[in-house]
């Protein structure tokens, strides 16, 4: 067999020539699994670089940033953070404008530095019950330690209980002294919709029936596991390639290898029954529409 090819771009201009078995095509077009995890060395981290660069050049036109003064907050009291003559606290235009141009799944926020704390002045993060913004909650570790050091952070870190790859930079004031921090940052969860909804259209799209409903659930099953252990995977390669030592980026990056294995491995054989399943009819649709699904790279960013 020839090995699996390094993008699914090259694939399908492959597939185009010479049509290869179906079965292969549908495990390597819409394995749940490489395809589904975003590249947080990648993709996600130039979205998180995209949105920061907005949220400064949104920041920026207002004027220079300042503290003046205090301000309530979230049932709390705050300093109050300006832009120019325009204040922040409570204020939700510039990063609801962030979180509109960047699509779903974005937040934003801008913090008030108040002693070694940081207080969400304006913000679109939803509490952890759902009841509102989450204004007036403080920065946790790990940005935190990096932020009071006057360094940005790039990575993953919990949000009130929620996991995000997120970007926080400090904001200074025209002295140069550490007044607050920018931050945005994409919920993981959200990752988990993603999934779902492109499971649901390959569904739609192969016209699953009754009588093939229980080998499509077993292959949703698997990738949805696999979306799982390969996130997991990523994140302990993204960590060592930021904070580890050569020896453990290798060490991760073999993890990495071996997790996507692992990940064909358990997903053959539900493909394998899924398709013997499918009609004729269905066998071609998932030579070629699940094959140009896959090439899409699996979940956007």
């Amino acid at each position: 067999m020839k090995p699996i090819f390094p993008s699914l771009i090259a694939a399908f201009t492959v597939a185009k020539k010479a049509r290869f078995v179906g079965m292969l095509i549908f495990a390597v077009g819409f394995i749940a699994t490489p395809m589904l995890v975003p590249n947080v060395g990648n993709a996600q981290d130039a979205r998180v670089a995209k949105s920061m660069t907005a949220l400064k050049d949104q920041t920026a036109k207002l004027g220079a940033p300042k503290i003046d003064g205090r301000d309530p907050v979230g049932g709390r009291d705050a300093p109050a953070l300006y832009f120019g003559s325009t204040k922040m606290n409570n204020n939700f235009t510039v990063v609801d404008e962030v979180a509109k141009e960047d699509g779903q799944g974005m937040a934003a926020t801008l913090f008030a530095k108040d002693g070694d704390e940081y207080i969400r002045v304006a913000t679109n993060v939803p509490k952890p019950d759902g009841s509102g913004r989450a204004i007036g909650t403080v920065l946790s570790d790990p940005a935190h330690e990096s932020i009071q050091a006057g360094k940005a952070y790039y990575g993953k870190a919990p949000i009130l209980g929620t996991p995000y790859v997120t970007g926080y930079e400090p904001i200074k004031d025209a002295s140069g002294a550490i007044i607050g921090a920018y931050f945005v940052g994409y919920s993981q969860d959200d990752l988990k919709a993603k999934v779902e909804g492109r499971l649901a259209y390959a569904k739609t799209l192969l016209g699953i029936t009754d009588d093939e409903a229980a080998a499509w659930k077993a292959y949703e099953d698997v990738s949805r596991a696999n979306v799982q252990s390969l996130r997991a995977a990523q994140w302990a390669m993204t960590d060592a390639e930021r904070l580890g030592s050569p020896i453990d980026r290798m060490h991760a990056q073999t993890g990495m290898m071996q997790a996507r294995l692992d990940a064909m491995k358990a997903l053959q054989p539900a493909t394998e029954a899924l398709y013997k399943a499918l009609t004729p009819s269905q066998r071609e649709r998932a030579d070629t529409v699940i094959l140009l699904l896959g090439s899409s790279g699996g979940v956007e960013f």
